[in-house]
């Protein structure tokens, strides 16, 4: 068994968590890790959406990218088969 450790929350958080852990058939601190990664890789995508759309207002910037994706493009396997 992983290591655990104490979190203090309040007692409806602790109720909702428990409620939707025994919903989906798994542990609080199972549920626990899963919103928390969750959580992680929304704000991943989210700061990775915003460089992209800095990079996009960079008309120079946004040709060498798209340059560059074209070349990786055409050597990968699956070339035009990408909508």
């Amino acid at each position: 068994m992983a290591a655990t450790t104490t979190l203090r929350v309040r007692p409806h958080t602790r109720d909702r968590l428990n409620r939707l852990a025994q919903e989906d058939h798994v542990s609080a601190p199972e549920l626990l890790d899963r919103l928390v990664e969750r959580e992680h890789q929304e704000r991943l995508l989210k700061a990775m959406n915003g460089d992209f759309e800095r990079l996009r207002g960079d008309a120079s910037a946004w040709a060498e990218f798209k340059a560059e994706t074209a070349v990786w493009d055409a050597t990968s396997a699956d070339a035009g088969t990408a909508g």
